[in-house]
């Protein structure tokens, strides 16, 4: 009877410690699919999110490639117009010289003019 007491506690504890390393094996298998799918999700989640900020990066970089362009050309207009200011400086310095120059010969011309009219002016008188 001994044998049998002790064989029927053997074999309760054999399937006490069954059911519970079986259930506990079970319960970490579905906790452990539970976080994998978890994990799985939230991997996806942030490879989304990582290839936006990769395309959103790549519209940037175009962005700043166009306007470096623009303000080449705005640099290449602006240094277009300062030569062209600078070409019609020189032109209307040499139209001043030469309105100065042309002032005083109309001067020279005017002295003239006044030195023979006082001349004819003379000649009549006598």
């Amino acid at each position: 009877m001994v044998e049998f007491i002790i064989g029927a506690a053997v074999g309760a504890g054999g399937m006490l410690a069954k059911e519970l390393f079986v259930d506990n094996n079970q319960n970490d298998n579905e906790m452990s699919k539970k976080k994998i799918g978890e994990l799985s999700s939230e991997n996806e989640r942030l490879s989304n999110r990582n290839k936006e900020s990769e395309r959103q990066i790549e519209d940037l970089l175009a962005e700043i490639k166009k306007l470096r362009s623009q303000s080449k050309l705005s640099s290449d207009d602006r240094d277009d117009l300062f030569e062209e200011l600078e070409t019609v400086k020189a032109k209307n310095n040499k139209l001043e010289e030469q309105k100065e120059e042309l002032n005083r010969k109309i001067k020279e011309y005017q002295l003239i003019c006044d030195n023979y009219e006082q001349e004819i002016s003379n000649l009549k008188k006598q």
